[in-house]
């Protein structure tokens, strides 16, 4: 597999999967220029990262999904539980949640805060999503119960965003359970690979 890669994005969460399979990957770091080269335009229409390259000529994009892939073409690493389990069924869950409701609402906020606008009504959108994810991570360690799945490769990323910005309380179950997630040493390797690329393209 190639992981088509800019650091400090959404591929970093790619990295994470990749990590936690121990699987071989490799890593093509692309410049700003390059994204918006024809050539990467047939990886990826919109000439975004991350696109993976399953086989020769054969490309993926969106993270989410590259994620799930990615679990499901490693098994043996226990990201996603076996089809037709529940286990499976709340990873595609929290992973489908992680992108249509944690992510956008974040982002609206944050947007909010840097344009100086009243946030009020983005503090009101957030709250029942943070409410929902407290409500699990209050009782179990990880999304699906004691197991780490690709589900929380996904909401953590987005979520330690949301905790870094001051969105969520500084205390209680979710920044307990980023920082849980950030100590994973596959995650500790993504993140020292996706900064040695950032120093790569500098």
């Amino acid at each position: 597999m190639k992981l088509f890669h800019a650091p400090g994005t959404r591929s970093t969460r790619i990295l994470w999967t990749l990590e936690e399979t121990g699987a071989p990957y490799e890593l093509v770091t692309l410049t700003r220029e390059q994204r918006s080269s024809p050539e990467h335009a047939l990886r990826h229409p919109l000439g975004r990262v991350p696109v993976l390259e399953l086989a020769p000529g054969q490309y993926m994009f969106e993270s989410a999904a590259i994620c799930l892939q990615v679990a499901d073409l490693h098994p043996d690493a226990g990201l996603i539980g076996p089809v037709g389990s529940h286990e499976r069924a709340l990873a595609y869950q929290w992973s489908v949640f992680a992108v249509t409701e944690l992510e956008p609402k974040s982002a609206a906020w944050r947007a909010a805060r840097r344009n100086g606008e009243d946030e009020t009504a983005h503090a009101a959108a957030f709250a029942p999503v943070t409410d929902a994810l407290t409500g699990v991570l209050g009782a179990n360690e990880w999304l699906t119960g004691q197991s780490f799945s690709v589900a929380d490769v996904l909401i953590a990323t987005m979520l330690a965003t949301a905790v870094y910005h001051e969105l969520v309380p500084s205390d209680g179950p979710l920044p307990a359970y980023v920082e849980r997630a950030q100590q994973r040493p596959a995650q500790q390797r993504a993140a020292k690979i996706d900064e040695e690329s950032r120093s790569a393209i500098a």
